[in-house]
């Protein structure tokens, strides 16, 4: 009797389920890990450090989306291409050198980088300032600009 109720269920439910080839959907997961982003914005910062060192205004500003923010501590936000600029040449008075740690880098969005660093500034190889920032990096037409950029 066993025997015939299973095999009235698998009747049964053979009967209920029916799967197409068509109605399988496969989601890919396109965005790369954490660690790809480290390995990202470690090459993003070794240029960006190179750049400081040959005080290289134009590719500086080349590095940052048009719409591009500073949030700096006690002082006046710089957003946009001509305060950018100035910010520049004014650093450039004293400062001839940069250093970035990536403490976290991870991805937050598939457009979207957030790493946090500390940084040490120079002046002639001596150190003048640093501190830890954050800073958000989007990437546009496949390349990883920094967006807004915080840090005391």
């Amino acid at each position: 009797m066993k025997w015939i109720a299973g095999l009235v269920s698998a009747i049964f439910l053979t009967g209920c389920v029916t799967v197409q080839a068509t109605d399988a959907t496969i989601e890919v997961n396109t965005q790369p890990s954490d660690l790809e982003a480290m390995a990202i914005i470690q090459a993003r910062n070794t240029l960006y450090e190179q750049l400081v060192a040959e005080q290289d205004v134009d590719s500086l500003i080349a590095l940052h989306t048009k719409d591009y923010a500073i949030f700096r501590p006690g002082r006046a936000n710089v957003e946009g291409q001509p305060e950018q600029r100035s910010y520049w040449e004014t650093a450039f008075e004293t400062m001839n050198g940069l250093s970035i740690d990536e403490k976290t880098v991870y991805f937050a969005g598939a457009e979207t980088i957030i790493s946090h660093d500390f940084y040490e500034t120079y002046s002639d190889g001596e150190p003048i300032g640093g501190g830890q920032s954050v800073i958000v990096w989007k990437k546009v037409d496949g390349e990883w600009l920094v967006h807004w950029e915080m840090f005391n």
